[in-house]
C-alpha cells in the first residue's frame, strides 16, 4: 500500500477528519490534503508524529500495509457492512459525496461496530462530523489562564507583605526577604506556564473553532461577573484603607489589607477574563492564518468565513 492509502486507512480506523490530523500535527488542513493526492510529502518529524499518533511504524506507514495489523477496512467485528461508504467525492476530502450509513447501536448512538469506511476506490473515507478538542486546547487554555492568573495575584501580595513587614517589622532584611518569596513563587507559576503555552502554540498553531454559541455565551457571562467581582473587591480595598486612615496606628493594616484585596480582585478579572478570550479561536488563530502561504487553488476550497 503506498502512504497515501496507508494514512486514509488510519484515519478511518480512527474516525479522524483530515482538520483533526492537521491540529495534532501543527499543519494546515491543505497539507493534510495534499499528502492524501499525493501531491507533496511531509517531513520526517511529521512521520514520526503521524507514528506517535497511529500506533505504528515508520515503514509500516510509508511503504507497508498497515491494514494487515488491523480489522480488514469496510469489515467490522460484527461482520457488518462499512459505517460509511462514500461514492464521490473531491481528492483529499474523503468526506464528501453521498454515504451510506451501517446499522447503529440505539442504546448509544454509535455505529454498531468499529468505524471502517471505503471509497468506490478502495480508499478510507472519513465522516466529516462536528469539530472536536483533539489537541487538548481546552484543557490546556484552563490551566494556562489558572496559574497566570495565581501568579499576578502573588505578585500583589508581594507588594502587601512588602508594606506590611516594613511597617512592623523595621527591617529591611525581612522586607526583601517577604518580597523575594512572593515574587519567587509568582514566577514559579507563570515563566513555566508561558513556556507551556509557546510550546503548545508552537505545536497547534490552527485550532478550529470547537465551541459552541451557549459555551461561549457562558463564558462571556462568567467573566462579565468576575469583572464587576473584581472591581468591587478592589474598590472595597480602597474603602478599608481609607476607613484604616482614621487612625494612625493601625494605617499601616489598612494599606497591607488593601493590597490583598486588589490582589484577589485582579486575579479574578484575570482568571475569567483568560477563560473568555480562550473562546475566541479567531484571534488564537490570528498569526497563523496571517503566515500561512496558500495558493489560488487552495483558498478556492475554503469558505468565505475562512478566507
Amino acid at each position: 500500500m503506498s502512504f497515501r492509502t496507508n494514512l486514509q486507512y488510519l484515519r478511518a480506523e480512527r474516525r479522524m477528519t483530515q482538520e483533526q490530523l492537521a491540529m495534532l500535527l501543527g499543519v494546515s488542513r491543505q497539507s493534510v490534503t495534499k499528502w492524501e493526492a499525493e501531491k507533496s510529502y511531509p517531513e520526517m518529524d511529521k512521520l514520526i508524529k503521524m507514528c506517535q499518533i497511529f500506533e505504528c511504524s515508520l515503514d509500516d506507514l510509508v511503504t507497508g500495509d498497515v491494514s494487515r495489523h488491523r480489522i480488514p477496512v469496510g469489515e467490522n467485528l460484527d461482520g457488518n457492512s462499512p459505517v460509511r461508504v462514500a461514492t464521490e467525492g473531491a481528492v483529499g476530502d474523503m468526506s464528501a459525496g453521498p454515504l451510506t450509513v451501517a446499522p447503529r447501536d440505539a442504546s448509544l448512538g454509535e455505529p454498531a461496530g468499529p468505524a471502517r469506511a471505503r471509497s468506490s476506490a478502495g480508499v478510507c473515507a472519513i465522516p466529516a462530523g462536528l469539530a472536536t478538542d483533539v489537541c487538548g486546547y481546552d484543557e490546556h487554555m484552563v490551566t494556562f489562564a489558572r496559574k497566570i492568573a495565581i501568579g499576578v495575584v502573588l505578585f500583589i501580595l508581594g507588594a502587601a507583605a512588602a508594606i506590611f513587614t516594613d511597617e512592623v517589622m523595621h527591617s529591611d532584611g525581612i522586607v526583601l526577604f517577604a518580597t523575594f518569596a512572593f515574587v519567587a513563587a509568582a514566577l514559579a507559576f507563570t515563566i513555566p506556564a508561558g513556556i507551556d503555552h509557546a510550546a503548545f502554540a508552537k505545536a497547534h498553531p490552527y485550532v478550529a473553532d470547537f465551541y459552541t454559541a451557549e459555551e461561549k455565551a457562558t463564558a462571556r457571562r462568567r467573566a462579565s461577573i468576575a469583572i464587576v467581582a473584581g472591581i468591587a473587591v478592589i474598590l472595597l480595598g480602597v474603602a478599608v484603607a481609607g476607613l484604616f486612615e482614621v487612625e494612625s496606628n493601625v494605617q499601616v493594616y489598612g494599606n497591607s489589607l488593601m493590597m490583598v484585596l486588589v490582589a484577589f480582585g485582579v486575579g479574578m478579572i484575570v482568571h475569567w477574563g483568560m477563560l473568555w478570550g480562550r473562546t475566541d479561536l479567531a484571534d488564537y488563530n490570528k498569526e497563523w492564518l496571517e503566515t500561512v502561504a496558500l495558493s489560488d487553488d487552495e483558498l478556492a476550497q475554503l469558505d468565505q468565513q475562512s478566507r
